[in-house]
């Protein structure tokens, strides 16, 4: 059987994206990436998937929206190895754990790394558009304090007490992780499963990483390694550090 063409449609520097990526290369899969500076994306994604969000992913021509989609798509064609543990209470423990964390983490982290972001739109033209032109990436970056009360809104960082909640939401989270995995290095079962990847990527704006998917870009704005800072010695960021260490392959391309 040949094997089909998958393309990513991503941005660089997401978290959402990223849990396409680690499924991506826990599966041995190769594919192409194709990356899009947020606010231009929406044209063509909306043209490509009938709406505005990233990540796509299109496999022999056909388009999935949703990193949580995507994910299903990939377990039930791409069996193994699995990310899915094998007994039902299992998946269904770990799925909720999908769910949660999809729904009210990682939009929470995200606030929090764009507290930083819209006062650094040099810092977010490199993060985002290092895989775009010179050109393009110049104009990106005069473009960006014309959009930046858009941004600021649409990553929940123009409404105090919602960026409370977020940053409470982070605090609690480690906590969380780190009494979940005190005995234990997986969150379900004894083996690497989809409510790890979830929790680790999605924890990721907030964690110092040095995948390359996943890396700061250099230089480091001082206020972000500030943010950085006021968790870095936390158990849980300590186990989101390992997880991407023992068990993000490399990247099969």
């Amino acid at each position: 059987m040949p094997t089909p063409s998958i393309v990513l449609h991503q941005f660089r520097a997401s978290h959402y994206n990223d849990k396409v990526r680690w499924a991506l290369a826990f599966k041995g899969l190769k594919h192409e990436r194709v990356s899009y500076l947020p606010g231009p994306h929406q044209i063509p994604i909306k043209k490509l998937s009938g709406q505005t969000s990233t990540p796509v992913l299109v496999i022999d021509g056909k388009a999935i929206a949703g990193s949580a989609e995507i994910v299903d798509t990939l377990e039930a064609k791409f069996p193994e190895p699995r990310l899915f543990p094998a007994a039902s209470a299992e998946r269904e423990q770990a799925l909720a754990i999908v769910d949660r964390f999809d729904r009210e983490v990682g939009p929470a982290t995200r606030t929090a790394a764009f507290t930083v972001f819209v006062q650094e739109l040099g810092y977010v033209s490199r993060l985002f558009g290092g895989d775009a032109s010179t050109i393009k990436r110049g104009v990106y970056r005069m473009v960006l304090p014309l959009v930046k009360p858009v941004m600021a809104k649409t990553n929940g960082v123009t409404d105090p007490a919602n960026v409370a909640r977020a940053f409470d939401t982070i605090r609690q989270t480690l906590n969380w992780i780190a009494e979940a995995t005190r005995d234990r290095f997986f969150l379900v079962g004894d083996r690497f499963s989809v409510a790890d990847l979830t929790v680790a990527a999605l924890m990721s704006p907030v964690v110092k990483l040095e995948h390359p998917d996943m890396r700061q870009a250099e230089p480091v704005p001082e206020a972000l390694v500030k943010l950085l800072a006021q968790w870095k010695d936390h158990p849980g960021v300590l186990w989101v550090q390992r997880q991407y260490r023992e068990n993000r392959p490399a990247d099969p391309n």
